[in-house]
């Protein structure tokens, strides 16, 4: 449906520009227009979930992205906290937390101590 959109109604172009492509259509203004089209559409399930993170991160403070480098790191991707001042703290490494039904174990396969036992 976007592509018949395009074809109907291509973009005007200013004659008074110069244009890089020999084509008659403004790609400037398709590109324009796709990115606003990119902006507006809702992400869903992980994507939704990255979405919401990468925000948390692109508009933290320097403790906030600390933190969450640090607790996610060293937690081994169970743990993501803003909260400097409790991760600078904690060592995820000791307290090993594990999400239900799942052990830490090592490259041997050996079971490594965790929070919860």
């Amino acid at each position: 449906d976007e592509e018949n959109e395009m074809k109907k109604d291509p973009p005007k172009i200013d004659p008074s520009k110069p244009r890089a492509y020999a084509s008659h259509r403004d790609w400037d203004a398709i590109e324009r227009e796709l990115k606003e089209k990119e902006k507006n559409e809702k992400p869903e399930g992980e994507e939704a979930l990255n979405k919401l993170f990468q925000s948390i991160y692109g508009n933290a403070n320097e403790d906030t992205k600390r933190a969450m480098i640090k607790s996610f790191q060293t937690s081994g991707g169970t743990v993501l906290s803003t909260n400097w001042d409790e991760v600078s703290k904690t060592d995820y490494e000791k307290e090993r937390q594990a999400p239900k039904g799942v052990e830490w174990k090592n490259w041997e396969g050996e079971k490594l101590p965790q929070k919860d036992d």
